[in-house]
């Protein structure tokens, strides 16, 4: 198997991202996508290499062959992290501001309830970056989650996902956990259930994801066992109230799980 398809491999696994030029850094503005794709990616090419992310350390040159071994360990530990598994019986809801620094959550919130079309607002995507410079770890996950979406065009886009990654599997942020598990389910055969619980979702919801509480949490809600169903409970509520977007978020969702078993 040759360098750049085990690359490829690998980072598609570690949520979606496909480094093109496993040893040539390329030109951000080159892009191949859709014409209305091509000012969002600058927009987050530009936000990961001037200094939006500086707070990771120094940007630096990174070939393919250690961009690969970085991120196979990333997910060596991802895989040891979920093989630990624990009893989602004993779930306990904590905050954001419980599970470490939140500062400027407002611009979390904003980005949040923003979205889809946050991704096309420089200002929202200005002030969650800066969230995240100021340490704020809810904001942290929501970058990688954005940087997840599409394929890293370049070394410095490719080398800070990569560090962003090694950053939330060290501070127990499941977070990641939840988005690499959606990456491999989508890589199986068939089409994904979007609403199957997988272990990856439980090690998230249990480690301070909230969207995985509210998903996991609508599962075990149903369950027979009353300790289970409690707990799913706890999630569903303790997602809810994390954060007014999340609120939001989860009433639409619901509404529309419930509107479509109607039909």
């Amino acid at each position: 198997m040759n360098g750049k398809f085990t690359l490829g491999l690998l980072l598609l696994m570690a949520g979606g991202l496909i480094y093109a030029a496993a040893h040539q850094e390329r030109d951000a503005t080159r892009w191949s996508g859709p014409r209305d794709g091509h000012a969002e990616h600058a927009r987050m090419a530009h936000a990961s290499r001037h200094g939006d992310m500086s707070w990771l350390g120094p940007a630096r040159r990174i070939d393919g062959d250690e961009l690969a071994q970085r991120t196979q360990s990333v997910m060596s530990k991802l895989r040891q992290d979920m093989a630990a598994a624990q009893d989602p019986a004993g779930f306990e809801c904590r905050h954001p501001a419980e599970v470490g620094p939140v500062p400027s959550l407002d611009a979390v919130d904003a980005w949040l309830g923003g979205l889809p079309a946050s991704r096309h607002d420089r200002k929202l995507m200005r002030n969650l970056y800066r969230a995240a410079a100021e340490g704020n770890w809810l904001a942290r996950a929501q970058v990688y989650a954005l940087l997840s979406e599409r394929p890293a065009r370049d070394n410095t886009t490719a080398y800070r996902t990569v560090q962003l990654m090694e950053w939330l599997q060290e501070h127990g942020i499941g977070a990641l956990h939840g988005i690499v598990g959606e990456a491999l389910k989508s890589t199986g055969s068939g089409r994904p259930d979007a609403s199957a619980v997988t272990v990856s979702d439980i090690y998230a919801a249990l480690h301070h994801s909230y969207p995985a509480q509210h998903k996991v949490g609508r599962e075990l809600s149903r369950s027979e066992d009353p300790r289970l169903a409690a707990a799913g409970r706890r999630m569903v509520e303790c997602a809810a109230h994390a954060l007014p977007a999340f609120e939001r978020m989860f009433e639409v969702e619901m509404a529309q799980a419930g509107g479509s078993t109607r039909q």
